[in-house]
Order: C-alpha cells, then sequence, then structure tokens
C-alpha cells in the first residue's frame, strides 16, 4: 500500500468514525463569505415588507420589492415566493457581467442582459445577497437579506 493509499483510507475511516459537525461547516462557509472584505457595499434603501403600515397590501402577498444603492450601482430585486421557492428578477444600473447570487452556502451565477437585466429562479429561501462587478471593475455585494 502506498502512502497516498494510506492516506486515503485514513481519511475515510475518520469521516466515518468522527464526521465534521454541522454547526462547524456552516461556520467555516460563513468564514469563507468575508474574503470579499474590499467589497464595496450596497446599502438597502427599500424593502417593501417593511413599508410603512399606511399601504395598502395584501396578506398573502407573494412578491417583495429590494432596492439597494451604492456610489457606483444601484440594484432593483423582485422576489417572488413559489411552492416554497423563491424567484428572483434583479435590474441593476452601473454594472455588467454577472450577478454572482449567494444563498445557503452556493453560488449561483446568472449573466446581467444588455438592459441589466438578470433572473434565478429555485433558489432556497434564506439569507442571501447578491454581488455585481460596477462599470470600473469594483466589487459590489447588498448585504446578507432574509428571503
Amino acid at each position: 500500500m502506498t502512502d497516498d493509499e494510506l492516506m486515503a483510507r485514513l481519511r475515510q475511516v475518520a469521516t466515518q468514525a468522527d464526521p465534521v459537525p454541522d454547526l462547524v461547516l456552516r461556520q467555516a462557509r460563513a468564514a469563507l463569505t468575508t474574503r470579499d472584505l474590499d467589497a464595496e457595499l450596497a446599502e438597502l434603501s427599500f424593502d417593501s415588507a417593511l413599508a410603512a403600515s399606511g399601504t395598502v397590501r395584501a396578506a398573502d402577498d407573494d412578491v417583495r420589492l429590494l432596492s439597494f444603492e451604492s456610489a457606483r450601482v444601484t440594484l432593483e430585486l423582485q422576489v417572488e415566493y413559489q411552492a416554497g421557492a423563491v424567484a428572483l428578477r434583479g435590474l441593476v444600473t452601473g454594472a455588467a457581467g454577472d450577478a454572482v447570487i449567494e444563498v445557503a452556502g452556493e453560488r449561483i451565477v446568472r449573466p446581467i442582459d444588455a438592459e441589466g437585466w438578470f433572473t434565478a429562479t429555485g433558489l432556497p429561501s434564506g439569507p442571501t445577497r447578491v454581488k455585481v462587478t460596477a462599470a470600473d471593475g469594483t466589487a459590489v455585494t447588498t448585504g446578507w437579506t432574509s428571503l
């Protein structure tokens, strides 16, 4: 048995005998999200779920509108809740390329079209953020928002 084969076997036995706790895995994923600390933060400027109580909304409304702004980019999101999943449609001003949606430990990449739109369907609900690249190359990210 070679050293590589022995190490592979030892890893397999260790994984079965003492698996990594789920909490440790979640915290490790959360720590990896800090790797973009130099990204500009787009601040939440509007959330229809927090709109003034004087507005008229149906109790079972399944659409949420969010607006984020930074010095370089504006991002409008329409969130639709459909059968336990989330559909996201975004309009970006001041950025091009791809929108990277981070949710449930996954990174979903969607292209931003010529008019500034992107869509993603079948997303899980939970803490979510969207990253884009401004026209000058600056990374811009929204804060984490629970969808």
